[in-house]
């Protein structure tokens, strides 16, 4: 079950990459899923799904219209700022 939602998943996100009409903050999301997802794959078995499920919380709480934006304007204390709070919202919620 896990495998095919992961594989359901990376092909959904590979479709919406390549699409030229993508929105580029959902593109950056689910480019970060995949991620999340193949780190995890990487470690002890014992320790992957508490990280995945760190990782994704991370994601959803990223603020990726924002983060887009001040990545195009170059205001890489403001992209700083974006993931910042997202990580300290997953850390208040575990």
């Amino acid at each position: 079950m896990k495998k095919t939602l992961l594989t359901l998943t990376t092909v959904f996100g590979l479709a919406i990459a390549s699409s030229a009409m993508a929105n580029e903050a959902e593109t950056m999301k689910l480019q970060e899923l995949r991620a999340c997802d193949m780190q995890a794959q990487q470690l002890p078995e014992e320790v992957r799904t508490k990280q995945q499920e760190s990782c994704k919380c991370v994601v959803e709480n990223t603020d990726y219209d924002a983060l887009v934006e001040a990545k195009k304007s170059g205001d890489m204390a403001k992209v700083q700022e974006i993931k910042s709070k997202a990580s300290q919202s997953c850390r208040g919620a575990q």
